[in-house]
């Protein structure tokens, strides 16, 4: 039986459980200096995303359940948490610009101008279903802890891969 666990009275295989899990590439570029900052950092898919993940799968088309639209910037500190529905102060979003699928792996990147989202971002998230250019708009999907200052010298590309399984 240790091949086998219980959830909400259904006996699953330990192999068959689906658990999302990301990483995020984020890449800051001075465009003066030509210098180039990466770090590749784990992401949290919060309980929110999950769920609407769920409702996509049964086939709920409403408020474009299970599409992820928009990425997000925000100087909150507070460390991200499953329950997390928004990001703490969200300070601009802009729509996912390059989306892609390989295998079990979908990613998403936003490229951030130098005119865009300036200040110390402390946090960032993906959002959709019926997420729009509006603050707090959507559901959550994702959120993660980043510690960069960007500059009008500086554009910033997040790339993140959501990975659904082993």
């Amino acid at each position: 039986m240790d091949k086998y666990k219980k959830h909400n009275d259904i006996f699953l295989h330990r192999n068959d459980l689906v658990i999302p899990r990301g990483a995020v590439l984020l890449e800051l570029y001075n465009v003066k200096t030509k210098k180039l900052i990466s770090d590749l950092v784990n992401n949290m898919v919060v309980t929110a995303g999950k769920n609407s993940m769920a409702d996509a799968l049964r086939g709920t088309t409403a408020n474009n359940k299970g599409i992820i639209t928009y990425c997000a910037l925000g100087t909150g500190i507070t460390a991200p948490d499953l329950g997390d529905t928004g990001l703490q102060t969200e300070i601009f979003r802009k729509l996912v610009s390059v989306r892609s699928v390989v295998g079990n792996i979908a990613t998403f990147q936003t490229f951030f101008t130098t005119s865009e989202a300036n200040g110390s971002l402390k946090e960032a998230g993906l959002f959709g279903d019926d997420a729009s250019g509006t603050p707090g708009s959507g559901t959550l999907f994702c959120r993660l802890a980043i510690n960069r200052t960007k500059t009008t010298n500086d554009t910033l590309t997040l790339t993140w891969d959501v990975q659904i399984g082993s």
